[in-house]
């Protein structure tokens, strides 16, 4: 489950932050959330479901259960409080909460490339396996805001404002 919903959300979620895309087609931005929310949900709490009860496997440890336990909770309230924006008419915190729990999902594909790097710069051990994944998540968290807060990111956050209200 925690894969064909990743792939599903990875997929789909991409579309959703595309400006023209969204701007011109707000009606299919709307519904494909619709299915993206249950599918972000799905990733993050499967996420922890393998954490709390899945074998833990070789080389990982308490530190590396707890970045898990941590980022996949951020993961799901990021989707809710997503998800609660919008409801309320708050599209930038929308926005800005669904860049965010997007940036958590990718954090996989990231923590390749942080785990090839710490593997080759020093070696392989609990310690270096839990800090270069907890490195994945946080890179992606850093873009996340630094998107969100930029000006382009913000000019994009007010043209959907704008595009919400019409």
């Amino acid at each position: 489950m925690h894969i064909v919903a990743a792939i599903a959300y990875a997929g789909l979620g991409a579309f959703q932050f595309s400006p023209g895309f969204r701007l011109r087609r707000p009606r299919w931005h709307r519904w494909t959330g619709r299915v993206l929310v249950p599918l972000g949900l799905a990733v993050a709490f499967s996420a922890l479901w393998m954490t709390l009860f899945y074998a833990r496997a070789p080389g990982t440890g308490q530190l590396l259960f707890g970045l898990r336990l941590l980022f996949g909770t951020g993961m799901a309230a990021a989707v809710v409080l997503g998800f609660a924006a919008i409801r309320r008419g708050d599209v930038p915190a929308h926005r800005a909460w669904m860049v965010r729990a997007y940036a958590l999902a990718l954090g996989a594909g990231t923590q390749v490339l942080t785990q090839g790097i710490g593997n080759s710069l020093f070696g392989r051990s609990e310690l270096t396996t839990a800090l270069m994944m907890g490195a994945g998540w946080a890179i992606n968290l850093v873009a996340a805001e630094i998107l969100i807060r930029s000006p382009r990111g913000q000019r994009l956050g007010g043209a959907m404002a704008k595009a919400a209200s019409r």
